[in-house]
């Protein structure tokens, strides 16, 4: 068999009215390299521009197709314009003689009909509308005009065309590729599991994305696919090589080895090579890949989804630093304030005290360094996706400088309280290309089953590993004590793992205890570290404390000294009395203090805590390696629970076996027979994790269109559903149903009339923007329906009556603030929470938060959190605040619920402020010092101490109140014996440091 390919693209036309292309040339050169790269040994010819005139693509096609044989296959593809009457646009063509200058549709059905080739495979980049060119603009996709066809396709000729007959076909702007070529090109270099790829399967593939991609780009381009092949059409996966990277040099560039020193090669200072030598022993595979075939370090764009431990996170900041080096800034996005202070505290150290880049962060947090991220004035920037998308849509500008967008854990996107705003940020990227920011982003996320087109989406290149570069080894022990596990050969084992006996009843039912005292025991006594996950805070704490009082480990006395000492809760105790015997639990009960206290003493090598038990929120990437990873149960808990997703599984696995911890890791599920045993290991150890959705919610589409119309200053009322087209949700939408924009469209304008008349948006000569109240709601982080809650409720008070503290009161009536409260099981006792809140926020609140409540359980359950913040804000101790809060002891009240309450409260009343801001205008500074407050639960006389040059805990903050010491400068003149009961030794450390002069 032979396999002969014509490649033909013309940008420019010797006729100067004929309007000239910017990617048909590049298409015909991109195909042409990919497939002789790939096969060398096909017979290629390759016609762009002046060479492809009208004689000589005709003699070259009658002399390709009449002497093909019987077995041979015969590509040929064409990209530029075309004409009405079915004809193709050449070089020589000329306006005034399109008959007799441009070649037939009929000439090639003819040619193809006569050849004896086995398969003619055509493709035919170019619009068979035939109408006039569509309106080209700077930043719009270009149309290319021409023609229509049938006769073309039948057995053995398959036909690819990049739209219907009555539809132009486009360009990619930023690629300046026809979309049907970026999408074929992309589609013929991935994978299908066999080695290559079938042009008749992929059709499918290929007309969704073009579908999509021209959706995205504000136009309508439905590809054609006609034609069959008995057997199909396979072509190698394609490659590229030598001629691409001549052709497409941006895609080629330096090769480095594993050797970080290689990486001078791309202007990296030595210095910043010299701290990554500490910390890593070299380049792996996976980053490897990033820099040399995804280039990384030029500017390439990529989604990377590799496990836990693969080394992505180190793509990301190689990417930074490169970055930083030609002038441009890096932003680093993470879901989690606990991420992103982890990773500030890393980049400070490696980057800022040694190598003098300016790191900040941004977390909504006191202390915050938004202002540097506002004016410019960073190199490194570490961001939760909520403050940058807040920053980003209220401040624009700020994407101009911005070079490399790093988001972390982009799994996220499928969360249902967190995925909108990741999906915002990333449409506003998206969107922001058409105005000439194209940012290089970089996408990193754990193992998911099907990225299910989300790289095609963000318009980057997939990369993808299941390696390690820490084994990991997956099993399910039963109460048996016998292990089902995978082995590195993929086989499933079955062996005795715990000694006959050790597993006992300790109670009188059988619990998850019998099985993880031996379990644990016999891991420790090899030296491992081990890491459980619980389901819920009580067990974390239960189990931490029983292995404590079994396991008979050395006391973690350094841990033990390092806690705060100061306005301790009820779990502070149990913590205490577990690290007395080597292990300790980590859940939300544990202050700031106390949680960095067990971190570090885990992490460390030599830390004395060698059992953690946690809740699985620990999973969600804080660095905390262990040698074996336990999962004592497979559910969250809650009203209805719910199994873990395989996705949930393999990150909690993944914190086994960390590279530069350790050099093997294990993962072990408990199960209670052997029949539970082999179902765990059938849909977990062997199963896949789940394809990657957008958390986009048809039934608050409301919620979406405000927050999109937030980005935009107006756009015309026919395209306000285009808008959601733009979004990941819709992307997926419309590739499942072209026709998904336009069947919501009668919804979308009933919204429209419903927000003109609430005041939330105005129309303008067919325009449609956001008020200024409009932006305030499309600002915040509420869903639509509690804006127009807020509004109501706010219009029902009197305007003298809106403060920050009622309000705060006010947004515990929010489904955004409605957490779990702890009840008595019948609610009478909790009936006293209404009177409290009377006295502290009035009668008004009161009677706000009944609204809506729809049963008393939820109204108790508003009150009742409004009660306890109260206490937090004027500086109650926790103990008592959960003791005076806590009616029934088989559901208390906890240090972990206040946090939440008030973190959740102050994320929110941000919001609510700037909405009430317009109903009646208010100083800012009161609501800035009650944010304040509820961060570091202080009474406003308090806050000032918040300027000492150290940061203490809220204990000591309190504490130098109560004792009179307002001030910093109080404090400072203070002697230290007086501050003996009041700050932890290392505070007065570090006091002592400032009045001498340290700094």
């Amino acid at each position: 068999m032979t396999i002969t390919a014509t490649f033909i693209g013309i940008d420019k036309h010797h006729d100067p009215n004929i309007r000239e292309l910017t990617g048909a040339r590049r298409d015909a050169l991109a195909l042409h390299s990919l497939f002789k790269d790939t096969l060398p040994e096909i017979r290629d010819s390759l016609l762009v521009d002046e060479q492809a005139t009208l004689a000589a693509v005709r003699d070259h096609l009658v002399r390709t197709l009449e002497q093909a044989g019987p077995d041979d296959v015969v590509l040929i593809s064409f990209s530029g314009h075309g004409t009405h009457d079915h004809r193709l646009v050449l070089h020589d063509t000329t306006i005034s003689d399109l008959a007799g200058t441009s070649l037939p549709m009929e000439t090639l059905a003819d040619l193809f009909r006569k050849s004896s080739a086995r398969v003619i495979l055509c493709i035919l980049d170019c619009c068979f509308s035939g109408g006039a060119p569509a309106k080209v603009l700077e930043d719009s996709p270009l149309a290319r005009t021409v023609i229509g066809l049938q006769e073309l396709a039948g057995e053995g000729r398959i036909l690819v065309a990049a739209s219907k007959e009555n539809e132009s076909a486009y360009e990619f702007p930023l690629h300046r590729h026809g979309l049907l070529t970026k999408v074929l090109i992309d589609v013929m270099q991935e994978d299908d599991g066999e080695g290559g790829r079938d042009i008749l399967s992929a059709g499918a593939t290929v007309l969704a994305r073009v579908r999509a991609e021209a959706e995205r780009l504000g136009v309508i381009q439905t590809p054609v696919f006609l034609g069959n092949v008995v057997g199909g059409l396979v072509f190698p996966r394609l490659r590229r090589g030598d001629l691409y990277l001549a052709a497409f040099p941006e895609y080629g560039g330096i090769q480095v080895t594993a050797d970080l020193g290689d990486l001078s090669a791309f202007g990296i200072r030595s210095e910043v090579i010299a701290e990554w030598r500490s910390r890593f022993p070299g380049l792996n595979s996976l980053q490897l890949q990033a820099v040399n075939d995804y280039h990384i370090l030029e500017g390439g764009s990529a989604l990377v989804v590799a496990p836990t431990s693969s080394g992505k996170t180190f793509i990301g900041e190689m990417a930074g630093l490169k970055a930083v080096h030609e002038g441009r800034k890096a932003v680093f996005l993470l879901p989690y304030k606990a991420l992103v202070n982890e990773k500030f505290d890393l980049f400070r150290a490696a980057y800022e005290e040694r190598i003098d880049l300016r790191v900040v962060r941004c977390t909504g947090d006191h202390g915050d360094q938004a202002e540097l991220v506002v004016r410019g004035q960073y190199d490194l920037a570490i961001l939760t996706y909520e403050m940058f998308l807040n920053l980003s849509v209220a401040v624009p500008h700020i994407l101009q400088p911005i070079g490399l967008i790093v988001v972390d854990e982009a799994q996220f996107i499928t969360d249902q309280s967190r995925g909108i705003n990741l999906e915002l940020i990333l449409t506003n990227i998206i969107a922001a290309r058409e105005r000439g920011l194209v940012p290089q982003v970089l996408a990193l996320s754990a193992v998911i089953g099907d990225v299910n087109g989300f790289h095609e989406w963000l318009d980057t290149r997939l990369l993808v590993t299941y390696e390690r570069p820490v084994p990991l080894t997956e099993g399910v022990l039963d109460r048996a004590g016998m292990l089902r596990y995978r082995a590195e050969d993929g086989s499933s084992q079955l062996v005795p793992f715990l000694p006959s006996g050790s597993i006992q009843q300790r109670r009188t039912k059988a619990g998850s205890q019998d099985v993880i005292v031996p379990l644990v025991r016999k891991l420790v006594s090899d030296g491992e570290k081990v890491l459980i996950f619980r389901n819920t805070k009580g067990p974390t704490q239960g189990c931490a404390q029983y292995l404590a009082e079994a396991l008979g480990l050395p006391p973690a006395t350094e841990a033990i000294r390092e806690l705060p000492e100061h306005d301790a809760s009820s779990t502070s105790a149990s913590l205490r009395r577990s690290l007395q015997g080597g292990t300790a639990f980590h859940n939300t009960n544990l202050t700031p203090g106390e949680r960095a206290t067990v971190e570090h003493s885990f992490r460390d090598p030599a830390g004395a805590v060698q059992v953690l038990v946690a809740t699985t929120t620990l999973a969600a990437g804080i660095n905390t390696p262990a040698d074996t990873v336990i999962l004592a149960e497979m559910v969250f808990r809650g009203e209805v629970d719910q199994p873990f997703t395989v996705s949930e599984y393999k990150n909690m696995a993944g914190r086994a076996g960390r590279l530069g911890y350790t050099t093997a890791g294990k993962s072990i599920i408990l199960a209670e027979h052997s029949i539970e045993r082999d179902r765990y290991f059938d849909r977990y150890v062997l199963g896949s994790p789940e394809r990657l959705t957008s958390s986009f919610n048809p039934d608050q589409i409301e919620t979406w269109i405000v927050r999109l119309l937030a980005q935009i200053k107006q756009v015309p009322r026919s395209e306000v559903a285009a808008l959601l087209s733009h979004t990941y949700g819709g992307y997926l939408a419309t590739r499942r149903d072209p026709s998904w924009q336009s069947g919501i469209r009668l919804r979308v304008d009933q919204l429209l009339a419903q927000l003109l008349s609430l005041g939330l948006v105005e129309e303008e000569e067919g325009a449609i923007g956001l008020t200024l109240l409009g932006k305030a709601c499309g600002n915040s982080a509420l869903s639509f329906r509690s804006v127009l809650r807020l509004v109501e409720a706010l219009r029902a008070l009197p305007p003298e009556r809106i403060s920050p503290v009622t309000l705060m009161g006010l947004t515990q009536s929010l489904s955004e603030a409605d957490a779990y409260t702890p009840l008595a099981k019948k609610g009478t006792r909790d009936r006293v929470w209404p009177g409290r809140i009377a006295q502290h926020y009035g009668q008004e609140i009161v009677r706000l938060l009944q609204r809506g409540a729809g049963d008393e359980f939820v109204y108790f359950s508003r009150a009742k959190r409004a009660s306890i913040l109260w206490s937090w804000i004027q500086g109650v101790a926790v103990s008592e605040i959960e003791d005076s809060h806590t009616v029934n002891p088989f559901f208390p009240i906890e240090y972990g619920n206040v946090r939440a309450y008030a973190d959740t409260t102050r994320y929110l009343l941000r919001s609510v402020g700037n909405i009430a801001n317009l109903i009646r205008p208010a100083d800012e500074s009161v609501l800035d010092t009650l944010l304040k407050q509820l961060e570091f639960g202080l009474p406003d006389v308090a806050l000032p101490l918040l300027e000492l040059p150290i940061q203490l805990t809220r204990g000591e903050y309190l504490g130098l109140w109560q004792r009179g010491l307002s001030t910093p400068q109080a404090v400072l003149e203070t002697a230290e014996e007086v501050l003996v009961p009041l700050l932890a030794q290392q505070s007065r450390a570090r006091l002592n440091i400032l009045r001498t002069g340290g700094g």
